[in-house]
Protein backbone atom coordinates (compact mmCIF):
# COMPACT_ATOMS: atom_id res chain seq x y z
CA UNK A 1 0.00 0.00 0.00
CA UNK A 2 1.12 3.53 -1.34
CA UNK A 3 1.55 6.03 1.77
CA UNK A 4 1.00 9.51 0.72
CA UNK A 5 3.41 11.34 2.01
CA UNK A 6 4.94 15.63 2.09
CA UNK A 7 8.43 15.63 2.53
CA UNK A 8 10.08 18.66 3.58
CA UNK A 9 13.59 19.54 3.40
CA UNK A 10 14.91 22.77 5.26
CA UNK A 11 17.82 24.06 3.68
CA UNK A 12 19.92 27.14 4.19
CA UNK A 13 20.21 29.84 0.90
CA UNK A 14 23.65 30.10 -0.58
CA UNK A 15 25.51 32.33 1.44
CA UNK A 16 28.63 32.36 0.26
CA UNK A 17 31.93 31.14 1.21
CA UNK A 18 34.73 32.71 2.63
CA UNK A 19 36.67 31.07 0.22
CA UNK A 20 35.12 33.07 -2.37
CA UNK A 21 35.17 36.19 -0.90
CA UNK A 22 32.03 36.11 1.11
CA UNK A 23 31.52 36.38 4.85
CA UNK A 24 29.43 33.27 6.84
CA UNK A 25 26.54 34.22 8.50
CA UNK A 26 24.51 33.14 11.22
CA UNK A 27 20.78 32.53 9.98
CA UNK A 28 18.51 35.07 10.83
CA UNK A 29 15.56 32.81 10.58
CA UNK A 30 16.62 30.19 13.29
CA UNK A 31 16.47 30.32 17.13
CA UNK A 32 18.68 28.61 19.92
CA UNK A 33 18.76 28.20 23.83
CA UNK A 34 21.94 28.05 25.38
CA UNK A 35 22.52 26.20 28.78
CA UNK A 36 24.34 29.25 30.04
CA UNK A 37 24.18 32.53 28.80
CA UNK A 38 26.42 33.14 25.41
CA UNK A 39 26.65 35.05 22.82
CA UNK A 40 26.30 33.84 19.23
CA UNK A 41 29.03 35.22 16.21
CA UNK A 42 29.59 34.39 13.02
CA UNK A 43 33.14 35.21 13.07
CA UNK A 44 36.22 32.60 12.93
CA UNK A 45 39.17 32.04 15.67
CA UNK A 46 39.45 31.28 19.08
CA UNK A 47 36.03 31.34 20.97
CA UNK A 48 35.83 33.00 24.39
CA UNK A 49 33.79 31.15 26.82
CA UNK A 50 30.36 33.02 26.84
CA UNK A 51 30.69 32.71 22.86
CA UNK A 52 29.37 29.81 20.30
CA UNK A 53 29.85 30.00 16.45
CA UNK A 54 26.79 29.66 13.91
CA UNK A 55 26.39 29.79 10.13
CA UNK A 56 25.33 28.41 7.44
CA UNK A 57 27.48 26.25 5.62
CA UNK A 58 26.12 24.93 2.68
CA UNK A 59 25.12 22.21 2.64
CA UNK A 60 24.09 22.94 5.74
CA UNK A 61 25.02 24.42 9.06
CA UNK A 62 28.51 24.63 11.44
CA UNK A 63 28.05 24.97 15.03
CA UNK A 64 30.86 24.85 16.95
CA UNK A 65 29.98 25.59 20.69
CA UNK A 66 31.09 26.45 24.08
CA UNK A 67 27.86 25.97 26.55
CA UNK A 68 25.60 23.45 25.08
CA UNK A 69 22.68 25.15 23.08
CA UNK A 70 19.16 23.67 21.13
CA UNK A 71 18.88 24.82 17.69
CA UNK A 72 15.45 24.73 15.82
CA UNK A 73 13.45 26.45 13.29
CA UNK A 74 10.63 28.27 14.67
CA UNK A 75 8.22 27.98 11.31
CA UNK A 76 8.38 24.31 11.38
CA UNK A 77 7.61 21.41 13.82
CA UNK A 78 6.89 17.86 14.55
CA UNK A 79 2.87 16.83 14.68
CA UNK A 80 1.13 13.49 14.48
CA UNK A 81 3.02 10.72 12.83
CA UNK A 82 6.50 12.20 11.50
CA UNK A 83 9.83 11.24 10.97
CA UNK A 84 13.38 13.97 11.38
CA UNK A 85 16.63 12.86 10.12
CA UNK A 86 20.18 14.47 10.28
CA UNK A 87 23.13 14.07 8.78
CA UNK A 88 25.79 15.42 11.02
CA UNK A 89 30.13 14.97 11.19
CA UNK A 90 31.44 15.12 14.37
CA UNK A 91 35.05 16.83 14.30
CA UNK A 92 38.44 16.07 16.14
CA UNK A 93 38.21 17.37 19.52
CA UNK A 94 38.15 15.01 23.32
CA UNK A 95 35.37 15.39 24.85
CA UNK A 96 32.32 12.87 25.35
CA UNK A 97 29.49 15.59 25.28
CA UNK A 98 25.87 14.80 23.23
CA UNK A 99 25.26 15.55 19.54
CA UNK A 100 22.04 14.65 17.86
CA UNK A 101 18.59 15.79 17.44
CA UNK A 102 15.17 16.86 19.52
CA UNK A 103 11.56 16.36 18.88
CA UNK A 104 8.42 17.52 21.27
CA UNK A 105 10.46 21.19 21.91
CA UNK A 106 8.17 23.58 24.17
CA UNK A 107 9.09 26.63 26.01
CA UNK A 108 12.56 27.24 24.34
CA UNK A 109 13.16 30.56 24.18
CA UNK A 110 15.73 32.04 26.05
CA UNK A 111 14.70 32.79 29.34
CA UNK A 112 11.27 31.33 29.27
CA UNK A 113 10.25 28.69 32.18
CA UNK A 114 12.17 25.08 32.23
CA UNK A 115 11.93 23.62 28.15
CA UNK A 116 10.81 20.50 27.33
CA UNK A 117 12.13 17.92 24.74
CA UNK A 118 13.16 14.52 24.00
CA UNK A 119 16.49 14.40 22.17
CA UNK A 120 17.92 11.78 20.55
CA UNK A 121 21.71 12.04 20.71
CA UNK A 122 25.53 10.23 20.41
CA UNK A 123 28.99 10.86 21.84
CA UNK A 124 32.42 10.70 20.03
CA UNK A 125 33.00 7.29 22.03
CA UNK A 126 29.98 5.55 19.47
CA UNK A 127 27.17 5.29 22.67
CA UNK A 128 23.74 6.98 22.14
CA UNK A 129 20.77 7.81 24.24
CA UNK A 130 17.39 8.93 24.31
CA UNK A 131 17.42 12.00 26.62
CA UNK A 132 13.56 13.57 28.60
CA UNK A 133 14.07 17.16 29.57
CA UNK A 134 11.18 18.37 31.95
CA UNK A 135 10.24 20.32 34.90
CA UNK A 136 13.96 21.53 35.00
CA UNK A 137 15.51 17.57 34.91
CA UNK A 138 16.66 15.41 31.94
CA UNK A 139 16.03 11.94 32.37
CA UNK A 140 17.25 9.05 30.07
CA UNK A 141 14.34 6.90 28.17
CA UNK A 142 17.39 4.78 27.06
CA UNK A 143 20.35 5.13 28.88
CA UNK A 144 23.98 5.53 27.32
CA UNK A 145 25.18 2.46 25.87
CA UNK A 146 27.86 1.68 23.14
CA UNK A 147 26.12 0.83 19.63
CA UNK A 148 27.61 -0.62 16.70
CA UNK A 149 25.14 1.59 14.50
CA UNK A 150 26.88 4.64 15.90
CA UNK A 151 29.97 5.34 14.43
CA UNK A 152 32.84 6.73 17.07
CA UNK A 153 35.25 9.38 16.13
CA UNK A 154 38.08 7.18 14.84
CA UNK A 155 40.72 10.22 16.10
CA UNK A 156 43.19 11.77 14.08
CA UNK A 157 41.75 14.30 11.61
CA UNK A 158 38.51 12.99 10.42
CA UNK A 159 35.39 13.32 10.78
CA UNK A 160 32.95 11.20 11.98
CA UNK A 161 28.97 10.98 10.25
CA UNK A 162 25.95 9.83 11.50
CA UNK A 163 22.64 9.65 10.39
CA UNK A 164 20.28 10.15 13.07
CA UNK A 165 16.34 9.53 12.65
CA UNK A 166 13.45 9.73 15.08
CA UNK A 167 10.37 7.90 13.29
CA UNK A 168 6.96 9.12 15.45
CA UNK A 169 4.72 6.52 14.77
CA UNK A 170 0.79 5.71 15.84
CA UNK A 171 2.05 3.67 18.84
CA UNK A 172 5.61 4.10 18.89
CA UNK A 173 8.82 6.05 18.25
CA UNK A 174 11.78 4.06 16.77
CA UNK A 175 15.30 5.98 17.13
CA UNK A 176 17.63 4.51 14.22
CA UNK A 177 21.91 5.57 13.14
CA UNK A 178 22.60 4.69 10.16
CA UNK A 179 19.60 2.93 9.39
CA UNK A 180 19.76 0.60 11.84
CA UNK A 181 17.43 0.96 14.93
CA UNK A 182 18.92 1.49 17.79
CA UNK A 183 15.69 1.57 20.45
CA UNK A 184 11.55 1.74 20.16
CA UNK A 185 9.79 3.40 22.72
CA UNK A 186 5.79 3.39 23.25
CA UNK A 187 4.66 6.58 22.23
CA UNK A 188 3.21 7.31 25.06
CA UNK A 189 6.19 7.88 27.07
CA UNK A 190 7.99 10.41 24.53
CA UNK A 191 7.08 13.82 24.13
CA UNK A 192 7.23 14.10 20.17
CA UNK A 193 4.37 17.47 19.32
CA UNK A 194 6.38 20.95 19.50
CA UNK A 195 9.49 22.44 17.93
CA UNK A 196 12.30 20.13 16.30
CA UNK A 197 16.04 20.62 15.78
CA UNK A 198 19.30 20.57 17.25
CA UNK A 199 20.93 19.44 20.71
CA UNK A 200 25.05 19.97 20.69
CA UNK A 201 26.57 19.74 23.86
CA UNK A 202 29.04 21.75 25.34
CA UNK A 203 32.42 22.06 23.19
CA UNK A 204 31.66 20.41 20.42
CA UNK A 205 32.48 21.09 16.71
CA UNK A 206 30.59 19.87 14.08
CA UNK A 207 28.69 20.22 10.45
CA UNK A 208 25.23 19.33 10.00
CA UNK A 209 24.38 18.63 6.11
CA UNK A 210 20.59 17.89 6.60
CA UNK A 211 17.92 18.36 8.58
CA UNK A 212 14.85 16.25 6.73
CA UNK A 213 10.95 16.71 7.95
CA UNK A 214 8.47 13.91 6.81
CA UNK A 215 5.01 14.17 7.58
CA UNK A 216 2.63 10.93 6.94
CA UNK A 217 -0.36 12.35 5.65
CA UNK A 218 -2.39 8.93 5.42
CA UNK A 219 -3.14 6.06 7.48
CA UNK A 220 -0.68 3.09 8.28
CA UNK A 221 -2.40 -0.24 8.41
CA UNK A 222 -2.19 -1.58 11.82
CA UNK A 223 -1.87 -5.65 12.28
CA UNK A 224 -4.59 -7.80 13.89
Amino acid sequence: MRRLMMALTLTVAALGATAAGFQLKTPTDWKWRTDTPAAVTDAGGTLAADQWYYVGMPPGWHITTKPGVLLYHPAHEGLGNFSVQSQIFLFPGDNQEEYGVFVGGRTLEQGSAEPTYTAFVVRRDGQAAILKRQGGSTTALVDWKANAAVLPHPGGDDAAKNVLKVDVGATDVVFSANEKEIARVPRAEVVTDGALGFRVGKSLNLHVSTLDVTYRLAPVPVKK
